[in-house]
């Protein structure tokens, strides 16, 4: 949560930095720029969910070998309701953590459908020729 926010952060403080600049470009420059850096945004935000999937595959598997421990795989003699009960809340465990990949998996998805059409502007964009700037000739005195 904290990298998104300073994510927008930075995307933010780039706009304002870039704000007297882009007063002097050309508007077919400003959009490319205003694009990349929306699309920087973007890719950060799926490489934070990308890590935290990751994370989240990670327990599951070390939930999963949790419970194999307790199923009377350990040296420890354990009771049959203890093994029951820790079943009962590994099970839980798993479920909430694949509740938590799904949630992931749906907002990745959905940041790449907002991200394709950025792409394609991008593209489309960068196939033009930027406009001519000319700048009005100032009289001399």
């Amino acid at each position: 949560m904290l990298t998104r926010f300073l994510v927008c952060l930075a995307a933010l403080s780039v706009f304002w930095l870039a704000a007297p600049l882009q007063a002097e470009e050309s508007d077919h420059l400003a959009e490319i720029k205003r694009l990349q850096a929306v699309l920087t945004v973007i890719n950060n935000e799926l490489k934070a969910d990308f890590d935290q999937i990751f994370m989240l595959q990670e327990a599951i598997k070390t939930n999963g070998r949790a419970s194999l421990k307790v199923q009377g795989k350990s040296p420890d003699p354990v009771s049959w309701e203890a093994a029951a009960a820790e079943q009962r809340r590994a099970i839980q465990r798993e479920e909430a953590l694949n509740a938590r990949l799904e949630a992931l998996l749906a907002r990745s998805a959905s940041l790449d459908a907002r991200k394709q059409p950025i792409l394609d502007r991008l593209q489309a964009l960068s196939a033009e020729p930027p406009p001519v700037v000319t700048r009005a000739e100032t009289p001399a005195y």
